[in-house]
């Protein structure tokens, strides 16, 4: 498969600092990669350098399997900080000046708007917006030209819980119709529930990557219980989503396949008679395993 985006042996200081170190990377097409780690550890000064907009001591890049950086960049969307809207002026104005200075095509801010749900906000004042919104905002410049690659530093940061949801669910969203994401962040939460596949920088120097689901393990699995297990035990496996049916004793643990959840088993044993006592979601924590890696790396 080609890349989208391959990284060899990138490396940048700053002073006795050594921000970035020998890095490699690949990221493939209709990933949701997540560039993790604490703050100083690199993830800033690796997408400014992916960017063009600092310089690498040493190593280098390639966006599209090698087309040219200046052609590269018309095909990326990014937030390295919060564009400097002005604060009396509309979404949409702001979103006409944003797409005059990119030689965007202006048909598109409506869309655009939309697609980060403030269509029915556009003609309010963008000093009026929660920060929630302004960042939906900066996200939907980013997507003006419709770029196939969309990068984002810190997309949640200084964020209430609400906005962080919102920016959370547009980014999925955004995926879902098939772009590929890059994104830095030190919010392992984020991270677990927005990327496929991710790799941790610790001062500068990538200790780990792979994808988010491997990390874990088996994520999708739900413990199951009624009244009648043998009924229950039948029809779970006729059920489509049911990867692997696990006997716990006195209950089931259930491995489901990709794109189904609990709700999914409690609708359809609801629907075929089946009342259950108790249906648990297990969950293994990217916070447990980023602590591991860590430890392993010290």
């Amino acid at each position: 498969m080609k890349n989208t985006l391959k990284i060899d042996k990138l490396s940048k200081s700053f002073g006795k600092i050594k921000a970035v170190q020998n890095l490699d990377l690949e990221v493939i097409p209709g990933q949701v990669y997540g560039i993790l780690g604490p703050n100083g550890s690199g993830k800033t000064t690796t997408l400014g350098m992916i960017l063009d907009v600092v310089s690498p001591d040493s190593g280098n890049f390639q966006w599209f399997e090698g087309m040219p950086n200046i052609e590269a960049r018309k095909q990326i969307g990014s937030i390295l900080e919060t564009p400097c809207f002005l604060p009396y002026l509309t979404a949409v104005k702001n979103l006409e000046i944003v797409a005059h200075i990119k030689k965007s095509n202006k048909d598109r801010i409506e869309d655009v708007l939309k697609q980060v749900g403030l269509y029915e906000r556009r003609n309010d004042k963008f000093k009026t917006y929660s920060l929630g919104m302004k960042q939906r905002l900066s996200i939907g410049a980013a997507l003006l030209s419709d770029p196939p690659v969309l990068i984002l530093d810190e997309p949640t940061n200084g964020l209430d819980p609400q906005g962080i949801a919102e920016v959370r669910q547009l980014i999925v969203d955004i995926a879902s119709q098939g772009k590929t994401i890059l994104i830095a962040s030190h919010l392992l939460d984020e991270v677990q529930k927005v990327c496929t596949h991710f790799c941790v920088l610790k001062q500068g120097v990538k200790i780990h990557e792979g994808a988010v689901s491997d990390t874990l393990g088996e994520i999708n699995k739900v413990e199951v219980k009624s009244e009648n297990n043998v009924a229950l035990i039948k029809l779970l496996e006729k059920f489509e989503g049911t990867e692997k049916i696990e006997n716990g004793g006195s209950s089931f643990n259930i491995t489901l396949k990709a794109g189904f959840n609990a709700k999914h088993i409690n609708e359809y044993c609801f629907s075929n008679g089946i009342i259950l006592q108790k249906l648990n979601t297990h969950t293994n924590s990217l916070e447990k395993e980023f602590l591991k890696i860590l430890k392993d790396h010290d």
